[in-house]
């Protein structure tokens, strides 16, 4: 499967997901600014939990406010609202967490 449809498919499979919704629809939330002109409604992390591996925001939105974390603290908080993605492997996780940014910063995620 070619990176493209493989973000796309993953993200139509999760779009339900707080962290998400603000990947697929960025101008209806606030964004962090990052310095030197860049922007973010979230940034990703990934890791092992069990046998799964994970993808999850380490910028969390509270409805309010946008709060950057490490990825230990932000895992401790998705963990409990299911808001992170399953992969089978490592290879899926860490290809997922790098592709969808190319895409997403082109706004080539023509997403249904």
């Amino acid at each position: 499967m070619d990176s493209l449809d493989f973000v796309l498919e993953t993200l139509n499979a999760n779009r339900n997901r707080p962290f998400v919704k603000r990947i697929l629809d960025p101008d209806k939330f606030p964004s962090l600014d990052l310095g030197k002109g860049k922007r973010a409604t979230h940034l990703m992390s990934w890791g092992q939990v069990g046998d799964k591996y994970v993808v999850f925001p380490t910028v969390l939105y509270d409805g309010k406010q946008l709060t950057r974390m490490g990825p230990d603290e932000a895992w401790r908080n998705v963990s409990k609202t299911d808001n992170f993605i399953e992969f089978s492997t490592a290879e899926e996780a860490e290809r997922f967490s790098k592709e969808y940014k190319e895409y997403w910063e082109r706004g080539s995620l023509g997403v249904e």
